[in-house]
Order: C-alpha cells, then structure tokens, then sequence
C-alpha cells in the first residue's frame, strides 16, 4: 500500500491464546498465564511478530495489585507477573519490534464490566494509587512505549497521563478509548475532546480507539481534528456480555476492507483487539502493501 507509513499492531493475546487450546477464563485473564506458563505467552507474541506485527502489546492489561488481591494473589505475584509481561513479549519480538507495555483502566479489576462504563464512583487519589506502583513496575521493565487501552473515562485518563509525564520524561505512548455507537467516549465526552486532552500531553504519539465495535470507527474518527496520528483496533464485531462473561453478536467480518478508509482520516497504526487472531494481522498486513 503507498502512501503514509503505517504500523502494524498485534491482536487480541488471548485469542492468539485459546488458538493454543489455552483457556482464559480467570479473574486475572492472561496476567494468570505469566505466572504458570508465561512460555504461553511467549509463543502468542511470537504468532503475531511472524504475522508481520510491527507493535506487540503485553499481556499486562488486567494486571494490578489492588485486582491481585481480590483475587488472592500475593503483592509479589502481581510484580513478577508485570514484570514476565514485558520479558514474555520480548523474547518473541525481532530486533524492529516494537513493545507496548499495556495498561488498563482502573474499571478492569473489578471484573463487572465497569471499564466500559467509567464514572467509578470513586476519587482520583484511588485512582492515582490504583495506577501508581504498577506504572513505576511496567517503566522499570524498559518497554518501547505505553498502551494506555480500553479507556473509558477522561479523568483517569488525564491522571494516568499526569503521572507517567512525572515519571519519565521521554516515554513514548498512545491512548485509545472505548466509544459507543454514539460516538462519544464510554464514560461520557465526546472524542474530540478526548483527543484535545492527549494532545497536551508532549509524549503522547498517538490517539484512538480499541475494544469497540467496527461500525463506529469510521464516524468517529471522521468528526475529529488533531495534530496526533489515530491508532485504530476494533474488536471482531462482537460486544462484551458482562453478565455472561463472554462475546456476544455477529462475528467479524472484512476489517480488512475498512484500512484505507481509517488511513485516509489519520491513522497510523491499525491493527485487532478482542477476537482477532495472527492469520487477520497477516490479511491487514497484505492490505497495507
């Protein structure tokens, strides 16, 4: 494909996973993977990086201490998890591989669905030590740059922002939200203003959105204006069924067919969340060129 240079991103880990017969069911998602078979997980990355991935995310998504302890997981646990997360992603990248060390919104540990809804009820500083310790982990493992993903609500956003900026002054990272049919951003806000939000952050490289159904990506990104490159990784079509913990709806079909469209409106880095395994990247990858 001509024109802009684009990035291929991985999909979803644990689809990539469950393709090994692995179940992913746990309270800790793939995090419980790092622990007790973290080669696993070595070996999804790995799919993905011989797919053609240019950017492979860990598997640190669901992982934090205060998610741990619901759980019954030690605080030390949590750690060498976080840390596995970034050793497991770099043993399975190339040289030119990029790692994106995950971090999730503070709705994920309450395993109810509530990083689709945001609005948790609670104050920032909760929210601040929420994200605190596991940030200062993830940095000390050197990853490439942050994937703050799946985030639904503004001021955690500009909280978790706040304090990487703090902590590390040359830390490259997107942040991509949940948007709903609406347009606007799952806690409430429209995108734009999720974007002129990021957009005063000097480390940021990116904005977009993840986890999200395909439809409304083309839309939304199609109302805003930024001086950021969009990065885009919707889900396989389906919607999350908190109650029945599972995907619900009508499988994916031909993402494929939307790059074009998402590139001509500013995204530089395209890629599948949720539902999209290594043999998809490789069709957007053939897409790309």
């Amino acid at each position: 494909m001509t024109g802009p240079t684009v990035l291929m991103l991985d999909g979803g880990l644990s689809t990539a996973l469950e393709a090994q017969g692995l179940i992913i069911d746990g309270p800790m998602w793939t995090g419980e993977l790092l622990l007790s078979n973290p080669e696993a997980v070595t070996a999804a990355h790995r799919s993905f990086v011989d797919a053609g991935a240019d950017i492979i995310i860990t598997g640190s998504y669901q992982l934090s201490f205060e998610g741990g302890r619901r759980t019954g997981w030690a605080d030390d646990d949590v750690e060498r998890a976080l840390r596995n997360s970034t050793t497991a992603a770099r043993l399975a990248a190339n040289d030119d591989t990029l790692v994106a060390a995950s971090i999730g919104p503070f709705g994920a540990h309450l395993n109810d669905g509530s990083e689709f809804r945001g609005n948790y009820g609670v104050t920032d500083r909760v929210i601040r030590e929420y994200h605190n310790r596991r940030l200062e982990l993830l940095l000390e493992t050197e990853p490439d740059l942050l994937a703050l993903e799946t985030m639904p609500d503004l001021t955690e956003v500009r909280i978790v922002l706040d304090l990487i900026e703090s902590k590390s002054s040359d830390m490259p990272y997107w942040v991509s939200f949940t948007v709903s049919e609406s347009g606007a951003i799952s806690g409430g806000g429209t995108f734009a203003e999720a974007c002129a939000l990021v957009e005063n952050y000097a480390n940021a490289m990116a904005v977009g959105i993840n986890c999200s159904p395909l439809a409304v990506i083309t839309p939304t990104l199609s109302g805003v204006d930024t001086d950021l490159p969009f990065i885009v990784y919707p889900n396989a079509g389906q919607t999350w069924d908190s109650d029945a913990m599972a995907w619900v709806g009508e499988p994916k079909f031909a993402t494929q067919l939307h790059i074009d469209e998402w590139v001509r409106l500013g995204a530089r880095i395209v890629g599948g969340c949720c539902g999209y395994g290594p043999a998809d990247i490789g069709l957007f990858l053939a897409k790309r060129l």
